[in-house]
């Protein structure tokens, strides 16, 4: 004896209905408290007839953090600079080993930093790749590598946190 078809599709619909409840809910909630940043956070804390202050928020050129830079390089350069539009990320480099780390300030765009990456190395160096990671307080490091094509390097890195 078989069932009659429109219980079955209703009975089917019905569970189909109860095993969706908990699934919006669970998928719901992790988008929602996973995918938050420190903007969104900040932006539900704040209530909206408050106008933040200018020393309390950010500007809209970003601010000014401690950072670490990483520098990763299988042969050794001659010479390498890492620069922040005109301000050297690198001062005074100790390139006898890699990575080489070093402390600096570094502005944090809402936009992303575009760095300037220049190394040389001596002649008939193989072509090698450099790898340079930047690490800002309270953020995620941030990696690029890249590889040089004879003795010198030219590159704009684009690091976005």
């Amino acid at each position: 004896m078989r069932g009659f078809p429109p219980i079955q599709i209703f009975l089917l619909g019905l569970l189909f209905g109860l095993l969706a409840i908990p699934l919006v809910q669970l998928t719901g909630q992790a988008v929602s408290t996973h995918g938050g940043d420190e903007r969104s956070a900040q932006s539900k804390n704040d209530s909206p007839d408050e106008v933040p202050s200018a020393s309390s928020s950010p500007s809209a050129e970003g601010q000014k953090t401690a950072v670490l830079v990483r520098v990763r390089y299988a042969h050794k350069p001659l010479k390498i600079s890492l620069k922040d539009a005109a301000r050297e990320l690198l001062i005074q480099p100790d390139l006898s080993a890699s990575p080489l780390e070093v402390e600096s300030q570094l502005l944090i765009r809402q936009e992303g930093n575009e760095l300037s990456l220049e190394a040389i190395w001596p002649e008939n160096t193989p072509d090698t790749a450099l790898t340079v990671e930047i690490e800002p307080d309270g953020r995620e490091a941030r990696r690029e590598t890249v590889w040089s094509r004879g003795a010198d390097l030219s590159e704009i890195l684009t690091f976005i946190w």
